[in-house]
């Protein structure tokens, strides 16, 4: 696994916001000092998985019992995560490895989202960047990477980076350069935290930072992007009955989580302590960025002290 430090990972969202969904953000951030302030201004919650419940392997110290808070509030919540590399199910079992039980109508994750809006018919063959140990969801002409069968792909759907590298990210890029294909990335995020200050590169590294003739032919569905936000803000209309305006994003990204956040109406929240912004100081990154979150919390303890 390689590294992508903090800042460079900053630096790389940056470099690309023009790509990222437009947003306006309040003037400034509450930071939070109790659960029960939250509550006033909240009626259901969208929390983020990866810096939010985990960060690696590990569940966040706090993090099921703000869950147990949530449920004994009657505050309904849907975890919005941008895993796309492996169906739900495997999602749904590491939550329960780790302590955290969530029945699955309360997962959305931007791999069944993308299933909702491909449409495979567009192409007679794709070419799937992912664990191959992993069936997918919907039958259609696919051949998964680095099978030589995969670079004569008509397009590409891009949902993980275990079996990814450099050398075949080269090749890649050469091949699209010399005949433009479609591309579909099943998550957006440039890195996920990993724990020790340590971030992995997820799809939108491979793909985000691609330059402008190849980004033109990509369709990305996760956080920020709307369709995720479409799609779980439906579902909260229908099943909780609750307007968006009383909903909140929850997570430790800028650029995904709040940024999402704020384009899809919703109002936000950056947890500081455990993810992308572990021992760093954020106030730096949100000046520098200008994304301001409706609301910042250092740590689950400090809602509950």
């Amino acid at each position: 696994m390689q590294a992508l430090e903090t800042q460079k990972a900053f630096d790389a969202y940056e470099s690309i916001r023009h790509r990222l969904p437009s947003a306006s953000f309040p003037r400034n951030a509450t930071t939070l000092s109790h659960v029960e302030t939250l509550f006033e201004h909240v009626d259901g919650f969208f929390l983020d998985a990866f810096g939010v419940l985990n960060v690696g392997t590990g569940a966040i110290e706090g993090a099921k019992k703000f869950i147990e808070a949530l449920n004994k509030a009657k505050k309904p919540f849907f975890i919005l995560s941008n895993s796309a590399s492996m169906p739900k199910a495997y999602l749904l079992a590491f939550f329960h490895s780790i302590g955290l039980h969530f029945d699955a109508s309360q997962v959305i994750t931007s791999r069944e989202v993308l299933w909702r809006v491909f449409d495979p018919s567009i192409k007679p063959s794709w070419g799937v960047i992912a664990q191959q140990g992993h069936a997918l969801e919907q039958s259609f002409s696919h051949t998964f990477a680095p099978d030589e069968a995969f670079w004569e792909s008509d397009a590409f759907l891009f949902l993980g980076t275990a079996s990814w590298n450099e050398t075949l990210q080269k090749r890649w890029i050469e091949s699209l350069h010399v005949k433009a294909k479609p591309i579909w990335i099943g998550n957006p995020d440039i890195t996920a935290p990993r724990g020790e200050g340590v971030y992995s590169k997820e799809p939108g590294f491979y793909t985000l930072l691609s330059d402008d003739a190849l980004f033109e032919q990509m369709s990305f569905v996760g956080k920020p992007f709307n369709t995720i936000f479409e799609h779980a803000l439906h579902r909260a209309h229908q099943e909780w009955g609750i307007s968006k305006e009383r909903i909140l994003m929850v997570g430790d990204t800028l650029h995904t989580d709040i940024l999402g956040g704020c384009a899809a109406g919703v109002q936000t929240m950056l947890i500081e302590d455990y993810g992308f912004f572990a021992n760093q100081n954020v106030q730096a990154f949100i000046d520098q960025s200008g994304i301001v979150p409706h609301f910042r919390l250092k740590n689950y303890e400090t809602l509950f002290h």
